[in-house]
């Protein structure tokens, strides 16, 4: 289930920024919440996974996403479109790619 929630909120938030750019993002509040929401499901679906799974995919950076949906949950002021941009665009898609290798859970 926790694989399943991951994958489906980074389809999601391709779906959200879907023809965005850096600039509409950044004005774009309410697809903004809707990535960091789905950043969250993100961070907490990873931070309870076993040991084991993020063990098949050691080179993902498991804590940090974790850590990003700690930051967004408590300190959501200090999440710039700017970062969220660089997450979506930079580490989402070798997210998803590195998910196709685990089964469904």
């Amino acid at each position: 289930m926790l694989i399943s929630e991951i994958r489906e909120s980074v389809s999601l938030i391709e779906g959200y920024v879907s023809g965005q750019t850096p600039e509409t993002f950044r004005s774009d509040m309410r697809t903004r919440d809707a990535v960091c929401m789905r950043l969250i499901v993100i961070g907490e679906a990873a931070n309870r996974l076993t040991e084991a799974t993020r063990a098949r995919i050691p080179d993902l950076n498991w804590r940090g996403m974790a850590g990003l949906r700690h930051m967004l949950a408590h300190d959501y002021g200090s999440a710039s479109p700017s970062l969220l941009w660089s997450i979506v665009i930079g580490s989402l898609p070798a997210l998803a790619v590195a998910l196709t290798h685990l089964p469904e859970d």
